[in-house]
């Protein structure tokens, strides 16, 4: 055989070798690939992303105004006139009712008289005397008419003309609703995570679909009374009032008490604890690699990546079908076990 065919047989079984390679090459990647689909069903892939995440304390409770008081009478007698309806605005010292003040004027005149005569010869504490007797016939003529002690809506009427009253007993109900709450209890175990100034989502029983923005304003430092769960009262101002919010209403608030903006993100149901690690599931083109990872933030549905990923990279939503295969455990190097590359990340700080 010439030097020259000996050449292009040279050359022959080369590229023999190298189709040989790639065809290996290629098998073995399908393969992988196939081993990858195995253990992937469809629709359990996703992209890990870049989002926010906020983790939340919910309770609920019951809507409260700023103010809200019952307005009594500090004498008894029967009701001259009723100057006001429910549902009526008020301004602060408006009249609201007044009643007959027949014998609480002829004391105040006699008070007045007896005070007068006592100056000019009556002892000091004589004087004195009559001057106190004054004060009180004049505060129980001013109590027979009953003021607004605040602007606000009147909620309840409870008297009406003639009819005869007591002293101390409730006959209107006052609210100031320029500023709205919504009282909550929370558990003693998430106590420790709320702090004022924290803002809050409050959603209504009465209208589900009304979403409303609120910031904690009072965290109680004394459990409420009763019951065997320790609960602190949570006082949230709502930040802008609906019209249809009204006192006495059911809510729930969830108060966001961590938050991440623009962090990477994967479903928390695609990390798994191994060996004390977090570890997610990377599908890569030449099979899936256990990859470990640094997590933060978690809201129970999403958590964050602090490092081992990038954003872009794929991952099982779901590890549970992949570690039911790998019963070896994570060694120090990297290692395939069934097609999948297990592989911890250099530089990982925990």
């Amino acid at each position: 055989m010439s030097r020259k065919r000996k050449g292009f047989a040279k050359i022959g079984l080369i590229i023999l070798i190298v189709v040989i390679a790639v065809g290996y090459g290629f098998r073995l990647r399908t393969r992988r690939l196939e081993q990858a689909a195995a253990v992937l069903p469809a629709g359990r892939e996703v992209v890990v992303t870049r989002g926010d995440l906020a983790r939340s304390v919910s309770s609920t409770g019951t809507i409260a105004a700023a103010q809200d008081l019952e307005l009594a009478f500090d004498v008894g007698d029967k009701v001259k006139e009723v100057l006001v309806q429910a549902t009526e605005r008020v301004a602060k010292g408006a009249v609201l009712a007044r009643l007959a003040d027949t014998e609480q004027q002829k004391a105040y005149i006699t008070a007045k008289r007896d005070l007068e005569l006592a100056k000019f010869e009556a002892a000091p504490s004589v004087i004195k005397e009559k001057e106190l007797q004054l004060e009180i016939a004049q505060a129980n003529l001013q109590n027979t008419t009953l003021k607004a002690p605040f602007s606000g809506i009147v909620a309840r009427v409870d008297i009406q003309p003639e009819e005869w009253v007591t002293s101390g007993t409730p006959v209107m109900r006052l609210l100031d609703t320029s500023r709205m709450f919504l009282n909550v209890g929370v558990d003693e175990v998430d106590i420790r995570y709320v702090e004022v100034g924290q803002k809050a989502i409050v959603t209504l029983d009465a209208y589900p679909e009304l979403k409303l923005s609120g910031t904690v304003v009072e965290v109680g430092i004394v459990p409420e009374a009763g019951g065997q769960v320790v609960i602190f009262p949570v006082k949230i101002e709502l930040d802008d009032p609906d019209p249809r919010v009204r006192v006495g209403m059911s809510a729930e608030a969830e108060i966001v008490v961590e938050k991440a903006e623009n962090v990477l993100l994967v479903p928390f149901e695609a990390v798994t604890s191994r060996e004390g690690k977090d570890v997610v599931a990377k599908v890569t083109e030449e099979g899936i690699e256990l990859t470990e990872v640094e997590t933060g933030l978690s809201d129970g549905f999403l958590i964050e990546i602090k490092a081992g990923l990038q954003e872009g990279d794929r991952i099982l939503a779901s590890n549970y079908e992949l570690y039911r295969t790998l019963q070896g455990g994570m060694g120090s190097g990297s290692r395939a076990i069934g097609g999948v590359r297990i592989s911890p990340p250099g530089g990982m700080r925990r």
